[in-house]
């Protein structure tokens, strides 16, 4: 995966505010001051330290990125081929979302059309599938898509953080129930073993 930079605690602590709100409203319904109100800083000083907004929104888009490539590494570096392997794959990105909200809601935002003039797909989204789909071949059963079995992790995952389930007892039960996010994670592992291959 690509190498990112660190950054400094000033500049983490406005991409912290950033990353909320473009994840609660959308990069298209944000503007600096609104960021800048936030993180309790001036425009011009959020302006000095972030960028102007759409350099903002791909510096949020590279710290989560960063973050989410950190997440993964271990399960990815201690790979088997087999359905073990992805389920720690599984594990891992469903963690790192339970954890990082607004990386969930920022891709929502952007599956519904957000900052349309801005590539965040090429960058962001590409390395860590084309990462995926090499690593998770050896592991998959033969004539499976495993494009679209990723995306199927992918779309189950964010689904589930932002916004839950309704069961059948007519309630919500969201991702921040310890009860909810056990069961999703067993229901997430079964999806995995019905497209991979059983240990030796």
């Amino acid at each position: 995966m690509v190498e990112m930079p660190q950054v400094s605690k000033g500049l983490e602590q406005v991409y912290e505010t950033a990353s909320r709100l473009f994840a609660d409203l959308g990069y298209d319904a944000v503007d600096l001051k609104l960021i800048a109100d936030a993180a309790g800083l001036p425009t011009s000083e959020l302006t000095e330290i972030g960028g102007d907004k759409p350099t903002l929104y791909l510096g949020v888009f590279t710290w989560l990125h960063r973050q989410e490539q950190e997440a993964l590494a271990g399960a990815l570096e201690a790979f088997t081929p087999d359905t073990r392997g992805v389920q720690r794959i599984g594990d891992a990105f469903l963690d790192f979302c339970l954890t990082h909200r607004a990386f969930v809601g920022m891709w929502m935002h952007r599956w519904a059309g957000d900052a349309a003039d801005l590539d965040v797909e090429t960058p962001f989204a590409k390395p860590v599938l084309s990462t995926m789909y090499k690593v998770m071949s050896p592991g998959v059963l033969p004539d499976v898509d495993l494009e679209l079995a990723i995306w199927n992790i992918i779309w189950c995952v964010h689904g589930f953080v932002q916004f839950g389930f309704i069961g059948q007892d007519g309630r919500g039960h969201g991702s921040d129930e310890p009860p909810a996010i056990a069961r999703f994670r067993e229901y997430l592992h079964d999806l995995i073993a019905r497209f991979t291959k059983p240990a030796p």
